[in-house]
């Protein structure tokens, strides 16, 4: 079991792999979470509804749109 010493270290955790891809997760209040890529903000989540998966889901996307974009 891991062991966490900060909120912002449950963030990255959150994000698992796609944190070393550029994803950052902020939490600008008690109510909200941010998904950037980069400097770049993609998304805005509401904390007591969002899943783990929701968000890695949301960081998979972005992905697969910019490489279209890319092609």
């Amino acid at each position: 079991m891991a062991i966490y010493s900060g909120k912002q270290r449950i963030l990255d955790a959150t994000l698992g792999k796609f944190k070393d891809y550029g994803f950052n997760l902020v939490e600008p209040d008690d109510h909200f979470l941010e998904l950037y890529f980069k400097d770049k903000k993609i998304a805005t989540y509401i904390q007591s509804s969002v899943t783990i998966k929701l968000i890695r889901e949301g960081c998979r996307n972005f992905l697969k749109s910019i490489m279209r974009e890319v092609k």
